[in-house]
Formats: C-alpha cells, structure tokens, sequence
C-alpha cells in the first residue's frame, strides 16, 4: 500500500548541504578547543615535575648528600585548607601529599665547592627504608636548588612523558585548528558569492 504525504504540510524542515557543511566546520573547531583545553590542564598540573625529571635525567650530577634533619608528615598537622593556602597548585594535584610525606633536608657539596642545603618532600616509606645519614642527590649543576633524591627521580617519569606528549598534542591540535579555521573561514566567503 502506497503512502502519500504533503511536504509542505507540518514541521518537517529541509535538509541543506550547506548548512551542515557550515556545522561541521563548527562542530570541528568546538572538538579541538576542548581537546586543547584538556592538553594545556595537563602541562599546567604536570610542567613542573615533567620539566624537573627531564632537566636532571640529561643535564643533571649525581652527588652525595648528608641528611641534616627529618620532619616526619604526622608532625606538620596541616588541615587541608592550610595547605591549599601554602601550595594551592601542588594541594589540587595531589591532595594527599602534604598529610603522607615527610620533609627531609640534606646538605650537598655543588661544582664550585660550596655548600648548598635542600628539603624535598618524600613518602614516609622511604624515609623509613633511609638506613644512615648519607644519601644520592641529582642536581642541576647551573642551578643547585633543582635537585631531587636520585632514588626517588623514576617516581616523576610519568609527569614528564605526560608532559611530552601533552605538548606535542597541543600543538597538533593548534594546526589542526588554524587549519580548520582557515577551511571555515574559506568556506564562509563562498557562500557570500552566491
């Protein structure tokens, strides 16, 4: 049986190619801005920890150090408000840091012969596993205050990869977008010809 409908009756509304051509662009741009957005939120939580691992993986100098003190976590008794005011950025990306690490201060001997002293912040773990006062630092030897334990340097690789490829995601998606811009852009001053 055959079916007969009116398209000029109700509210059936009619395809146009160039309106959805129009909203692919659009929708193209309104895809890369988030994808952006999600890779520049990436390196803001991840440059400085991503950028520390690479400087003292390829540029950095193993050195002993003398450990001059240990605060242990418990000690500090740092309500979470507390830390947010001391650190806001480090309390977002690791909440947990300020209540399961403990302070440690070492004294090391830089290039130019002097003595330069350092905290880092390190699980409490290890600081139990710290058998004597003597442990491994890598420095930066331009810059002596860049400096982490050498046994605890893995623990930032995955910030720096992290940090990598977020970076090269940013600026693919950058070309792609003045790509898609210009397409756009392209496409528009078309239409206005007809």
């Amino acid at each position: 049986m055959l079916v007969l409908t009116n398209p000029f009756s109700g509210d059936q509304s009619m395809f146009n190619p160039k309106e959805a051509a129009e909203d692919s662009h659009a929708l193209n741009l309104a895809i890369l801005f988030f994808a952006g957005f999600a890779c520049l939120v990436a390196v803001y939580f991840h440059y400085d920890s991503g950028l520390k691992y690479w400087l003292l993986r390829y540029f950095g100098e193993e050195t002993p150090a003398t450990v001059l003190s240990v605060q242990e976590a418990n000690g500090e008794k740092l309500t979470l408000q507390q830390a947010l005011h001391k650190s806001p950025r480090e309390t977002l990306k690791n909440s947990t840091h300020y209540f399961t690490h403990g302070t440690i201060f070492v004294e090391i001997i830089t290039p130019s012969n002097t003595f330069q002293v350092l905290s880092f912040r390190v699980p409490e773990e290890w600081l139990a596993d710290l058998e004597n006062d003597r442990l491994s630092v890598t420095f930066l030897t331009s810059n002596p205050k860049i400096a982490h334990p050498t046994d605890l340097l893995g623990n930032f690789s995955f910030d720096g990869r992290l940090l990598v490829w977020s970076l090269i995601g940013t600026l693919v998606i950058l070309f792609l977008a003045v790509r898609s811009a210009r397409k756009w852009s392209n496409f528009r001053n078309g239409l206005r010809r007809y």
